[in-house]
């Protein structure tokens, strides 16, 4: 639940900015490359290839803040 702070003004819609939020999106906001290069920075490169890269994990972290109230399946999804 999220509680509201002084000033905050109810939305006219139940829409979330999170129910706008794409893949292409996040790959807009953050690229690729950027990505790429935090991860290196923080050491967690893969070292075998696997299903799910670093990458796609990073980007499901992002989507798991954004979609903090939906379970992995629909953040995957």
């Amino acid at each position: 639940m999220l509680i509201p702070r002084a000033g905050w003004v109810k939305p006219v819609t139940d829409r979330r900015l999170s129910d706008l939020v794409s893949v292409g999106v996040l790959t807009r906001v953050f690229p690729a490359d950027l990505v790429d290069k935090v991860i290196a920075a923080a050491g967690r490169t893969e070292q075998r290839k696997r299903t799910l890269p670093a990458r796609v994990m990073a980007y499901f972290a992002i989507g798991m803040a954004l979609y903090s109230d939906g379970s992995y399946e629909e953040v995957m999804a």
